[in-house]
């Protein structure tokens, strides 16, 4: 990350038996009250993906924590990753977080099924102080059998076969797995940004976060599932969020 011109750390976290590769951007002024921003990935994607979010920030004057998932990236591999993965490792870093700088606020920033996760982790004890969901599905089951028809195959008739495969893998049921259900455990302050032209996680998702949680969410006009990360109008409504936490 050195091209980036920022100061960083590179690190490696622990979560359960996998060690994850991690990076910690320092702005360079940052006060010491200021919330550390934990950035999360989506499914088969790496830091690079938000880093175009998490670059701003930290120019901005944010300290900023990225790392891979289990899987993914640079961290090791895994023969299979489920939400209830992503959520352990969130929910490791969230906690490594809370050690290294115990007098600062956290705030989980999710994108995609990081920000699933990021619910899941939030709802299960994770210590964070604020939560930014960025296109984010509200049920993994169904939205993968959304991309599933996107792709011409019959996506609800397969999740209906594969479910109990599927369960195994996650080690239970996906009633405690499903954000839309557990969000309403979360009792923080939450930001919901929506692109407007999302194919991937299509609007209805955010419509039963906002619905669950009875909070509005915000939909960033012309914007897609990943180049909403890069919208200034993104970049804004986290500010903000921070301001008014």
């Amino acid at each position: 990350m050195p091209e980036l011109g920022l100061p960083h750390e590179d690190l490696v976290i622990r979560s359960g038996d996998h060690d994850l590769a991690a990076w910690l951007l320092l702005s360079g002024s940052a006060q010491p009250y200021e919330p550390l921003l934990l950035v999360a990935h989506g499914w088969g994607a790496n830091y690079s993906v938000v880093l175009r979010l998490a670059e701003p920030l930290a120019r901005a004057g944010h300290d900023v924590l990225l790392f891979d998932v289990r899987g993914h990236g640079r961290s090791e591999d895994a023969p299979f990753v489920t939400v209830r993965h992503f959520r352990d490792d969130l929910l490791a870093v969230s906690r490594w977080a809370a050690r290294r700088f115990p007098d600062r606020q956290l705030v989980l920033v999710g994108h995609s099924l990081g920000g699933a996760a990021g619910v899941l982790a939030a709802a299960d004890g994770a210590p964070v102080d604020g939560l930014v969901l960025i296109a984010a599905p509200s049920d993994v089951i169904r939205v993968t059998a959304e991309f599933l028809t996107d792709q011409g195959m019959p996506g609800n008739l397969l999740m209906t076969v594969l479910r109990p495969f599927l369960w195994r893998r996650a080690g239970s049921g996906f009633r405690r797995l499903q954000p839309g259900r557990r969000i309403r455990d979360v009792d923080l302050p939450l930001l919901i940004i929506q692109p407007e032209d999302d194919a991937r996680v299509i609007r209805p998702h955010a419509e039963r976060l906002s619905a669950a949680a009875g909070q509005p969410y915000h939909l960033i006009p012309g914007r897609e599932h990943t180049d909403v990360l890069e919208a200034p109008e993104t970049l804004g409504l986290i500010e903000d969020f921070l301001e008014r936490l």
